[in-house]
C-alpha cells in the first residue's frame, strides 16, 4: 500500500439536534463575545430563531450580520465587516449555506487584521491571529463547513479566489439534518450535485488514497442514491440525514486529495454568469469522465458499484462498469435538469477565451485529473455543451 497521510482536525458533531451543542462549545471555551453571520433566509427560521436566542441569553455581547447573496465578492467583504470592528469578539459562528460559511470564516479574518480583504487572497496571509469558527451548514454538499478555505469573486480581477489557510479551518462543525429541511429545492440540489463532484474529483484524483476513496466512495454512495427522494419528499428526515452525512465525508475526502477539472471549470460560470458552483461542477463532470473512459481510464468502476443498491452486474468489464457509472450520473442529472446547454446560460463562442484564461490559471486543479486535461480538452467539453456563436 502507497504512502499517505490524511487530516481532519475539525470536532464534527453530528446528528439530529447538533445545533444544540453550541452553547455547550462557547461556554466550555468561555467564547462570551460572538459575531454571527447567518444567511438572510434564516432569520423567520424557527430553529435557528431558538439558536440566536440561546447564543443572547448565554453570551455577554453578540453582533449578527447576514450573507444575502450567494456568490459573495470581496466588495461584500468590506462592507460586512464593519459591523464586526473594535467589538473585541471571541468567536465567529456562521449559519447557512457555504456562502455564509465562507464569508464567516472571512470575518474571523478581518476582525483582527486590517488590510483591505482581498489582500488576504491565496494562503496563509494572515498577519494576526483569526478567530476560532463554528459552522451550522444549512444545505448538504459545500464541504466548506471542515475545509481551511473560502471562496470569493475578485470583481475587478473577474476571478474567484480564496482567502485560505488552516487558520481558517473550524474549530467545531455542527451538523444538524433538521436545519436542512427549510432549504429550497433549488439549494438542496447545487449543494448536492457539488457533494458528487467532491467525491468523483476525490476519488480519481492524482494525489487520492486509500482513506480518501473510502470517504469519497461512502460519501457518494449515501448522497447520490438519497438526492432524487429529497427531491420529491422535502421534509424526508432520514433522507435528509443520508445526504448530510454523505456531503461531509466527500468534503473530507476531497479535502484529502484534490479537486479536479469539473470544479474547476464551474468557476468562470460562477464569476461570469453566477452559475451557482455546485451547478457548474454538474454540467461539466459527465464530460470529464466521458473524456477519462475513453482515454482508458475506468476507475469509475468502483463508483458504479456504490451507487447500485441492487446487486451491480458481475459478468462485465470494468471499462462497461465505469460506462455504466456514467450513465447513472447523465440520467440522474438529466432528472435533476442540469443544464446540458451553455448557450440558455447566456455563454457564447466570444467569452471562450476568457474561460480558456480563467481556467488554465487553475491548471493543478486539471493537473489532477488521472489523464491529460488541458486547452484541447476544455474546447472540447465546450463544443459538446451546444455553445452557440
Amino acid at each position: 500500500m502507497d504512502y499517505f497521510d490524511f487530516y481532519c482536525p475539525t470536532h464534527v458533531i453530528f446528528g439530529r439536534g447538533a445545533r444544540k451543542e453550541l452553547i455547550k462549545c462557547l461556554i466550555e471555551n468561555s467564547w462570551k463575545r460572538v459575531g454571527l453571520v447567518v444567511d438572510h433566509n434564516l432569520f423567520s427560521n424557527k430553529s435557528v430563531i431558538e439558536l440566536i436566542e440561546s447564543i443572547s441569553a448565554t453570551s455577554g455581547h453578540i453582533v449578527s450580520g447576514q450573507c444575502s447573496v450567494s456568490e459573495p465578492t470581496y466588495e461584500d467583504l468590506e462592507k460586512m465587516r464593519k459591523q464586526y470592528a473594535g467589538q473585541n469578539l471571541q468567536v465567529m459562528v456562521g449559519i447557512g449555506g457555504g456562502s455564509a460559511l465562507d464569508m464567516a470564516k472571512a470575518m474571523a479574518v478581518l476582525v483582527t487584521n486590517p488590510k483591505p480583504a482581498i489582500s488576504y487572497l491565496g494562503f496563509n496571509k494572515m498577519e494576526n491571529p483569526v478567530l476560532p469558527i463554528v459552522t451550522l451548514p444549512t444545505t448538504a454538499g459545500t464541504g466548506s463547513e471542515v475545509t481551511p478555505n473560502a471562496s470569493f469573486i475578485d470583481s475587478v480581477g473577474k476571478r474567484k479566489m480564496g482567502i485560505n489557510g488552516e487558520c481558517i479551518r473550524p474549530r467545531y462543525s455542527l451538523l444538524d439534518p433538521e436545519l436542512t429541511l427549510s432549504c429550497p429545492e433549488k439549494p438542496t440540489i447545487s449543494s448536492a450535485v457539488d457533494s458528487i463532484v467532491h467525491a468523483i474529483e476525490a476519488y480519481v484524483a492524482k494525489k487520492t488514497n486509500p482513506m480518501a476513496r473510502m470517504f469519497a466512495k461512502e460519501g457518494l454512495k449515501n448522497v447520490f442514491n438519497n438526492l432524487s427522494r429529497v427531491v420529491k419528499e422535502p421534509n424526508n428526515i432520514i433522507s435528509r440525514e443520508r445526504i448530510m452525512y454523505g456531503a461531509f465525508l466527500s468534503g473530507i475526502a476531497l479535502m484529502n486529495s484534490g479537486t479536479g477539472p469539473a470544479a474547476a471549470m464551474s468557476y468562470p460560470l460562477g464569476v461570469h454568469f453566477r452559475v451557482p458552483h455546485g451547478i457548474g461542477g454538474g454540467i461539466f463532470i459527465p464530460l470529464v469522465i466521458e473524456h477519462n473512459i475513453k482515454n482508458g481510464y475506468y476507475d469509475y468502476a468502483d463508483l458504479y458499484e456504490a451507487v447500485s443498491p441492487e446487486n451491480p452486474e458481475s459478468n462485465i468489464t470494468k471499462k462497461e462498469k465505469a460506462e455504466l457509472f456514467l450513465k447513472k450520473v447523465s440520467l440522474l442529472f438529466s432528472k435533476l435538469n442540469i443544464p446540458d446547454n451553455l448557450s440558455k446560460l447566456g455563454v457564447t463562442s466570444e467569452f471562450v477565451p476568457i474561460f480558456l484564461r480563467d481556467i488554465l490559471t487553475l491548471r493543478g486543479a486539471l493537473e489532477q485529473n488521472p489523464v491529460p486535461f488541458l486547452e484541447k480538452e476544455i474546447l472540447s467539453v465546450l463544443n459538446s455543451l451546444k455553445l452557440q456563436g
